[in-house]
């Protein structure tokens, strides 16, 4: 039924009498409260109104909420000197890193060649050869599959040898000592603190050149005799007969292989071919200074340092029965011929160093 206008006016009146004498007095107490409530159901309207208003395309609607990813920006990664990491090659779910590469390992495909692999990472072709002893430049001869070392910057990769120092170091490679403590991915805090047996990268080095060929023994001297000698002095002043004293073969086997150059490259030892398994001895008494496995080149290698200061080499082995400080006798078995590492066919690779450059190990073995 439609109010009359009095009927209006009563009404209003009631509810104005209402409001003064029972909403008045119950809003005065509860202000916050309710001031709260309004300010909450107005945000809501508001986003229920924007909400209404944008059109949604899924999940990456929401990319607006999520920082921007600095390595997207190609500017930043080089400036920071980070590398790109080709997950391909080095594994699934490669993380982005703001320091540069430390060195990485790349699988030889087939028709690749030493200078388009080192042109693929920006390395000079000498750095692929320095850090990896087997590899040529004569692309027929590479081994497809084999995998190779290439170093993050152009350096050289050194695996620490008991006793060593970075200031040693740094001078056999003809480098700065701070240039290896400062390389990041050294992870150094001084040049004091080295591990034996760890890896370091040499940025710039170059490697020493070899030492002098020994001098061949002097001819004896044709002196007329003069009466007899005194027991033993004739012995006593007999001439070495060869050069080579001191060091013994470290296997019996077949000479594969030649010290120097070598199919584009620089064979920096000899191979000795051998079955699997054939035991590897000492050439010479000493410490073993390095016992380790590279995932290129050498494999499973040992070297041990002697009392002269000469060091030996002894590569691609299937086993390594000595460990890193342990004292060995010449003659003594270190490990067994094998064919890891960057090889084809059992057999062992073998260097002299002396003065921390290779020499040919036949002037120097019976």
């Amino acid at each position: 039924m439609p109010l009359h206008g009095e009927q209006i006016v009563r009404r209003l009146g009631v509810v104005w009498w209402w409001s003064r004498t029972v909403a008045g007095p119950w809003l005065a107490d509860r202000r916050r409260a309710v001031s709260h409530v309004a300010l909450l159901t107005v945000a809501a309207v508001v986003v229920l109104v924007g909400g209404l208003g944008r059109e949604t395309d899924g999940p990456d609607d929401l990319a607006y909420l999520t920082p921007p990813d600095p390595w997207g920006d190609e500017s930043l990664r080089l400036r920071t000197g980070a590398k790109t990491v080709d997950a391909d090659r080095l594994g699934p779910s490669p993380v982005a890193d703001s320091t540069p590469v430390a060195y990485l390992t790349h699988e030889v495909q087939p028709g690749e060649t030493l200078y388009g692999i080192a042109e693929q990472y920006g390395i000079e072709p000498q750095y692929m050869l320095w850090n990896n002893p087997e590899l040529t430049t004569n692309p027929d001869l590479l081994i497809i599959g084999a995998r190779v070392l290439v170093p993050g910057v152009n350096a050289i990769v050194y695996d620490v040898r008991l006793g060593d120092t970075i200031t040693a170091i740094a001078a056999t490679y003809d480098i700065d000592p701070d240039d290896v403590v400062s390389f990041a991915p050294n992870d150094l805090i001084s040049a004091d603190r080295i591990i034996e047996g760890s890896v370091l990268v040499l940025p710039g080095a170059v490697p020493p050149p070899p030492p002098p060929p020994p001098e061949p023994a002097p001819e004896p001297l044709d002196v007329p005799a003069q009466g007899p000698l005194p027991a033993g002095i004739g012995a006593a002043f007999a001439p070495a007969t060869a050069a080579s004293v001191g060091y013994v073969w470290p296997v019996n086997g077949t000479l594969w292989g030649g010290f120097g150059p070598r199919w584009g490259s620089f064979h920096k030892g000899i191979d000795v071919g051998a079955s699997g398994g054939t035991a590897v001895t000492a050439a010479a008494s000493g410490q073993v200074v390095l016992s380790t496995y590279r995932d290129n080149g050498y494999g499973n290698y040992i070297i041990v340092r002697h009392s002269d200061g000469s060091e030996t080499l002894y590569a691609h082995l299937s086993d390594r029965y000595v460990v890193l400080g342990q004292y060995v006798n010449q003659g003594e078995v270190i490990g067994a011929v094998g064919c890891s590492g960057w090889c084809n066919g059992n057999h062992l690779h073998f260097e002299v160093i002396l003065g921390g450059g290779v020499v040919d190990p036949l002037s120097y073995l019976p």
